[in-house]
């Protein structure tokens, strides 16, 4: 009797002691190693945050000098479109313009902060069809260039065309 009697009071201090040094490991914190890999895991995380938030404001900014560059590009085929529609252009304007003229996107020519772009068209040309109407066809291809600042390292230029076809009414 007595050994059965011992033996539960030997398995029920190793599992008291085995509790103490469980309960002791845990109650004097995190160690330094520990504390540094949650230092890294956190800066890493963070890096990657600041990184992707970067890239989205530069994305967004250049998805808004496309639109303003379209816009600047709209805008002069439309007053080329009342142009040729009335049939009042000169010579000198349908030979087109490949020198392009000096649009800004963004400021003016007395801003400090300011984005050029030029709009350039081709030679305004007559479009030939089996019609048999009195109205001329003229072709108008024109395109703005403009320098994406995204990417700072490279010069890289943005272009946008557009293609229509205008009629002249004879008056």
């Amino acid at each position: 009797m007595q050994l059965q009697l011992r033996l539960p009071r030997i398995q029920n201090y190793s599992v008291v002691m085995y509790y103490r040094i469980f309960q002791h490991r845990f109650q004097q914190g995190f160690s330094f190693i520990e504390v540094m890999i949650g230092v890294l895991i956190v800066s890493i995380a963070a890096y990657g945050m600041v990184v992707g938030a970067t890239h989205a404001r530069g994305e967004l900014r250049a998805i808004a000098v496309k639109e303003r560059a379209t816009e600047e590009l709209l805008s002069f085929v439309e007053t080329m479109k009342g142009r040729i529609a009335d049939g009042k252009l000169s010579i000198i304007e349908r030979s087109g313009d490949l020198q392009g003229e000096t649009v800004y996107l963004f400021g003016n020519k007395h801003s400090q902060t300011k984005l050029a772009a030029k709009i350039y068209y081709e030679p305004i040309t007559i479009l030939y069809t089996d019609s048999t109407s009195n109205v001329d066809r003229f072709l108008l291809k024109s395109w703005i260039e403009w320098e994406d600042f995204s990417t700072p390292a490279n010069k890289v230029v943005k272009r946008e065309e557009i293609k229509m076809v205008m009629m002249e009414f004879p008056l």
